[in-house]
Parts: structure tokens; sequence; C-alpha cells
């Protein structure tokens, strides 16, 4: 059997130079065949620590290009998905000034595995600050997603206000329109019984800044059958004859009949099915 080896090496810069072209020629084509897509996001920021609290930026949204295959791209056109996030992280306020200019980076950008922010424009924005302060407001009940049919839910929640740190500016905006902080949805697909569960109290917008103690409540859920009553008009009146040499004979053809229910069981009742046996 002859060596091998003679016949990898001869040549081996000449094969060398070849590996690195096709690695060079792979490379420009995957870039040529990946996908591309502008969003348009909101400038959001971490919670800031000091004297004063963030207000907002200048301008308030910047157009960010996404690269990627095409399956990351189109996951970001897709309806309910979590899209990419733009999140400055300002560790602290500045005691001295009202605005700082902020450079934005690629870092700052969060997205799915799978993309690459190619730019930010424009990447740099201005910061407003304000003097922070600590107000009380009220959560609303949450919102309920996948209520079962025939009942109503319940809903309990506790603490019914938290405490929240932010500019001073929005929080008398806050009190003035006497907004209350939502909270995640809560779910309840699947559930015929009551239950407790924890859910996330939401800041009330995302200029950031804002800190919430405590920033979860409990949530305590109870199920209500929910009735109606329904109404069937000109109802047939039909009479059991238990006589054979008998014949039995109704004053009225029709009669009206009210009947109290659960709501999908009435409804799902055919009126031309129904009459009375007497």
């Amino acid at each position: 059997m002859r060596n091998p080896l003679p016949i990898i090496f001869n040549n081996w810069l000449w094969k060398l130079v070849a590996l690195g072209l096709a690695i060079i020629i792979f490379a420009s084509v995957r870039r040529t065949i990946s996908y591309r897509q502008t969003l348009t996001l909101t400038v959001e920021a971490e919670t800031v620590e000091g004297d004063q609290a963030l207000t907002g930026f200048e301008p308030g949204v910047v157009t960010v290009t996404f690269r990627g295959s095409e399956s990351a791209i189109r996951k970001l056109a897709l309806a309910g998905s979590e899209g990419p996030h733009l999140r400055v992280k300002l560790r602290k306020a500045p005691n001295d000034t009202s605005t700082m200019q902020v450079k934005l980076s690629r870092s700052d950008v969060e997205c799915e595995s799978g993309l690459r922010v190619v730019s930010i424009e424009p990447n740099i924005v201005e910061a407003s600050f304000d003097t922070s302060e600590t107000r009380s407001i009220d959560v609303a009940e949450p919102i309920v997603n996948g209520m079962p049919d025939n009942v109503s839910a319940l809903v309990e929640i506790e603490p019914k206000s938290v405490e929240i740190t932010g500019s001073r500016m929005l929080l008398d905006e806050l009190e003035a329109a006497q907004t209350q902080l939502a909270t995640a949805l809560l779910d309840v697909s699947g559930r015929s019984e009551g239950f407790s569960t924890v859910l996330k109290v939401l800041p009330p917008d995302n200029r950031g800044g804002w800190t919430l103690k405590p920033d979860t409540v409990q949530a305590k859920v109870r199920f209500v059958r929910e009735d109606i009553e329904k109404t069937f008009k000109k109802v047939p009146v039909r009479l059991f004859q238990s006589a054979k040499n008998l014949h039995y004979a109704s004053e009225t053809e029709t009669v009206e009949v009210k009947v109290q229910g659960a709501r999908r069981d009435l409804l799902a009742i055919d009126p031309t099915s129904v009459f009375v046996l007497v």
C-alpha cells in the first residue's frame, strides 16, 4: 500500500492557499444570501441610581437594521412574537446637569440568536433627568386571558398599590391622569377551580428609570358560573296519551317557556326542538 503522506504534503503551500480562498468565498456567499430588516425601536433604559430620575430620550425612537438568516428575519415580522429591545445601561444619573448625551451601541440591542445588528440611526441620543421622588400608585385589576365558558373570574390582588420611584414631573402627570399600573396578563386557560399566582407589575411606560417596590402582586382567582335566562316563545304543547280508548286535547297549542341555566348550554338549544309534554 502506497504511503499517502507524500501526496498530501506535495504542493502543500498551494493547497493551503486554495483552502483559504475557499473559506473566503464561502463567507462571501453566506454574506450575500443573508437578509436584512429595519425596525423602529423605542430607546429604553435600565434603572438609574442617584438623586435624579430619567425622564426620557431625545429622539425617543431610532431605526435599527438587522441581518440574519431568512427564518430569523421572517420571525421579526410575526405578530405576537417577542421583538428586539434597545435598553441603555445607565448606571448613575449626573448630579450637575439635567441632560447628557448617550452613545448607543450594538450591545444595547437585545435580540434573538441568529440576528446581528448592522446599524443604529441615530446612534447618539440625549437623556433628560429630573428630581427623583417616590409615590404610591394603585395597581389595576389584571386583564384575564383564556376565560372558560359559562363562568366569570373574580380576581383579588395584594397589595393593591405599590411604591414607584421616578421623575417628579412624570409622577405628577401620572397622578393628574389618575393612572393605575397594569400587570402581566392573567392566563386562566384550562382552569376550572380557583387558584393563586404571582403577576409582575408593569411600569407606566417604556421611558425607563422606573423602580417599583414591590414589582409583583399576589392574585387570587375565583370562578363564578355565569347563568342567564332565556325565553322560548310559541313552544308547542304535546299531550301524553296514557289510555288506549281516551284522547286528550289541550286548550292551548303553544306556550311561552322561560329557562335559567348556563349561558353556553342555553344558547346552544335550537328553539325548533323545544316542546312541552303534558
